[in-house]
């Protein structure tokens, strides 16, 4: 889990001073990374609305992100209030970064334990440093449309910052080249995963906008169904936001909405061979699933896969977070998975998780109907 902090008042990058205290003249490379700054605050404000006082900074990444950080900007979204959540500085001058932070530690706490209020680590060069191009640093900023005021988009766009500036993802190469790019299972805190769609920007939304060092592109990460996901697989990125923009969700992120697509589904009578069943999953119509959860310790192999709609990989993920929970009560240290078929269908009729404790013999049960 990262660390968040705010920098209050913190719109300009430290500029430095000379020995009696009095201010330098500023370097050719400052002066840029400042009129960067100043232009992308102007088009922001101008575009989205005024930028708050304060910037929400992913402390692990202090000194690695120098002047970056996260806005949350209360805005009107397809003319309804609602938030945008934006990066701001991958696409500052001195990016990418040449440095990264290694045994990185939170060093205090605030009393109760939970937010720290100090962090270290040590920089160093890095070892295979990114080529600079004429983009502006990464190229783009990233950008979450959502209606309520919450933390969860944060997550996703710390999860983004932290792909692109540690491991050199280059999100914007591989947008253009895909025409978006999907991602399963994003975790945005306490055992909740989302998946996304990232794409460029569509109106009402500006697709990108012009800084002193280049062309920045603006990406939207949009929260998408298990239905949409699967089909976009077979259909494409781009035509998976043409249904978006259709059914008015567009590029908005809403937890939980039903799914703009739906899949039909088989007969799974009449799915009798493991064949029948990957050519299906080849159609999005069944996806696989292990037996024995990955989250306990299963393993990808053939004895532990099952072939199942999608809708049961959503069931059973609220069923291992309710094993999670017994787990952590103490009330059961032992599991058995059992599906039950009918007739000769490949793809199971029910799921059974029979979970136990060894010593107090206590026996629970959790039951997926898949068809």
């Amino acid at each position: 889990m990262s660390l968040f902090g705010k920098l209050f008042g913190g719109k300009e990058k430290d500029q430095g001073t000379s020995i009696k205290g009095r201010e330098a003249a500023p370097s050719v490379e400052e002066a840029l990374w400042q009129q960067v700054y100043d232009a992308r605050s102007r088009l922001f404000e101008q575009h989205f609305g005024s930028l708050p006082n304060d910037i929400l900074k992913l402390m692990d990444l202090s000194g690695v992100w120098p002047g970056g950080g996260l806005y949350v900007i209360p805005s009107k979204i397809a003319g309804e209030p609602g938030f945008i959540y934006t990066t701001f500085g991958l696409s500052n001058p001195d990016m990418p970064t040449t440095l990264e932070m290694v045994d990185a530690q939170p060093t205090s706490s605030a009393s109760n334990g939970v937010r720290a209020v100090g962090f270290a680590g040590t920089l160093r060069q890095k070892a295979n440093v990114r080529p600079r191009t004429d983009r502006p640093g990464y190229g783009y900023e990233l950008i979450v449309l959502a209606k309520e005021n919450a933390d969860w988009p944060l997550w996703l766009l710390q999860w983004a910052t932290k792909a692109e500036v540690l491991k050199d993802a280059d999100l914007l190469s591989v947008v253009e080249r895909h025409q978006g790019v999907t991602v399963e299972q994003i975790g945005i805190g306490e055992d909740k995963f989302v998946n996304l769609l990232i794409s460029k920007a569509h109106e009402p939304l500006p697709d990108h906008l012009a800084l002193p060092n280049g062309k920045m592109e603006l990406l939207v990460a949009t929260v998408i169904t298990e239905d949409e996901m699967h089909w976009s697989m077979t259909n494409g990125r781009n035509n998976l936001l043409g249904e978006l923009k259709k059914s008015g969700v567009g590029q908005i992120s809403i937890l939980d909405r039903p799914s703009v697509i739906c899949i039909e589904e088989p007969d799974f009578a009449q799915v009798a061979s493991l064949e029948q069943a990957k050519a299906l999953e080849a159609k999005g119509q069944l996806t696989k699933l292990l037996m024995f959860p990955a989250e306990f310790g299963g393993e990808d192999v053939a004895m532990n896969v099952l072939y199942v709609p999608l809708r049961t990989v959503r069931q059973r993920t609220a069923h291992i977070q309710t094993l999670r929970a017994w787990v952590k009560e103490g009330a059961i240290n032992s599991l058995d998975v059992r599906p039950e078929y009918k007739d000769t269908s490949f793809v199971p009729s029910r799921i059974h998780m029979n979970a136990s404790h060894s010593e107090s013999g206590e026996q629970r049960t959790l039951t997926l109907d898949v068809w």
